[in-house]
């Protein structure tokens, strides 16, 4: 009875209240995020400015696309209670495997890509699964709120430019973690050979 009650209430989710959950789970996220942004190592490099832009120009295009263009609002999904919850469950799921990986990768994390003072190179926790588990935490993030509260063609843009610029700035850092760890990071790589999705990139 219980269970069918809650099976119920599941499928009578609508549209604004599915917006209020997804932004209440992004904004958890966030608040997370900025409190564990202080008391890091200390870096030794930083990324130059002009090299960040090579990450962040596909989503500064995407944003103008989806916004101003009138084709981005065309609707992709039927709304659908179903639909819904898979999003939000998506979406949690995202930010969970992020925090986690954030939190067994602690002092060594840099929002760009960085060296640290004794920097350490983490291979347990979901590193073991893929080698940019914050990424790949982000990615169902955003897949799971395109199909809840945006399933348009301007959220499949978004989606996609966050996917490209998060695979540009996993190549920068791995380039840095190369210089960094010259014999043991090629070896990690061979051992967990995806970077962001499992068998697909």
């Amino acid at each position: 009875m219980r269970q069918g009650v809650i099976i119920s209430g599941l499928m009578a989710i609508n549209h604004a209240v599915t917006v209020r959950v997804i932004q209440a789970l992004w904004l958890i996220f966030w608040l997370y995020w900025l409190a564990r942004a202080f008391n890091n190592k200390k870096s030794i490099y930083r990324q130059p400015f002009l090299s960040r832009l090579g990450y962040a120009w596909p989503l500064i295009i995407a944003a103008i696309i989806s916004t101003h263009w009138s084709g981005g609002r065309i609707i992709l999904l039927p709304a659908s209670s179903i639909q819904r919850v898979v999003g939000i469950i998506l979406c949690a799921g995202g930010f969970a495997f992020a925090i986690w990986a954030r939190t067994i990768l602690g002092r060594n994390w840099s929002g760009i890509a960085t060296v640290k003072e004794n920097h350490e190179l983490i291979c347990r926790g979901p590193y073991k699964i893929v080698r940019h588990p914050i990424y790949t935490g982000l990615v169902l993030a955003f897949l799971g709120t395109f199909i809840a509260a945006w399933p348009t063609v301007g959220g499949v843009i978004l989606v996609v430019a966050m996917i490209l610029a998060l695979w540009i700035k996993a190549q920068q850092e791995e380039k840095l973690m190369r210089g960094q760890f010259p014999e043991a990071y090629p070896a990690y790589r061979q051992r967990v050979r995806s970077g962001i999705i499992p068998f697909l990139l």
